[in-house]
């Protein structure tokens, strides 16, 4: 075989082989977008675009505070799925604190980005983060905080879900001593446990249910005879 051949040879087989490499990445790519769509289907199936948000359980402060207890906490709120694993959120919270023979009832609205690390399965961890405003009814004074907090979610079934959470709160503007009397910022914890309540979604869902038909219909399982 002389020069010119080899390098003909050399070339076609060059060519082949990207050819190949190319199908092979493209195949792979629409395999994944396939099971990104099944996955989505599954989120539909089990939850939705909207959420009712409801809980309970205990809060209590931080810090340097003689005889504190853990008093009453319960939530209301509402979330609206931006992805299959984000939703952003808004919450009602009414809480209390019990330190130095001092009893307090304050209100919070707050503002979350909430993750979910498995939407798409029964059970998932989650975590959440924002912003809010704690309000003192009593004397008509507020703060602005910031929250953060994970828990985790169980479906008990399709869109209804239990969850237990644990919530990490840090105030601002304490400078003024409007909240909790000790020239300090604020700093407390709220952990309860809740349901939510998932609807919507049935738009996306026919669009996807179609895509999904397409996928079958184009990619038919063949059975060995």
């Amino acid at each position: 075989m002389n020069t010119k051949s080899r390098l003909l040879f050399f070339s076609i087989l060059f060519s082949v082989l990207s050819i190949n490499s190319i199908l092979g990445q493209e195949d792979e790519e629409q395999s994944s977008d396939d099971q990104k769509e099944f996955q989505k289907l599954d989120f539909y199936n089990l939850r939705g675009t909207n959420v009712v948000d409801a809980g309970i359980g205990g809060s209590t402060l931080f810090g340097d505070y003689e005889d504190t207890s853990i008093g009453f906490y319960y939530r209301a709120g509402y979330k609206r799925a931006l992805s299959p694993s984000i939703f952003a959120g808004i919450t009602a919270n009414g809480f209390n604190f019990s330190y130095n023979d001092i009893d307090q009832s304050l209100l919070s609205v707050d503002f979350n980005l909430e993750y979910l690390f498995i939407p798409n399965e029964i059970f998932t961890p989650l975590i959440y983060g924002g912003f809010g405003m704690s309000m003192d009814p009593e004397t008509d004074v507020s703060a602005m905080k910031a929250q953060v907090g994970f828990g985790f979610e169980a479906l008990i079934v399709e869109k209804l879900g239990f969850k237990i959470f644990y919530e990490y709160n840090y105030g601002f503007d304490d400078d003024t001593e409007v909240l909790v009397f000790d020239g300090k910022n604020d700093k407390f914890m709220r952990l309860g446990i809740g349901v939510n309540y998932y609807f919507g979604g049935t738009n996306q869902k026919e669009k996807i249910q179609k895509e999904v038909k397409t996928i079958k219909n184009s990619n038919p399982i063949i059975r060995d005879n």
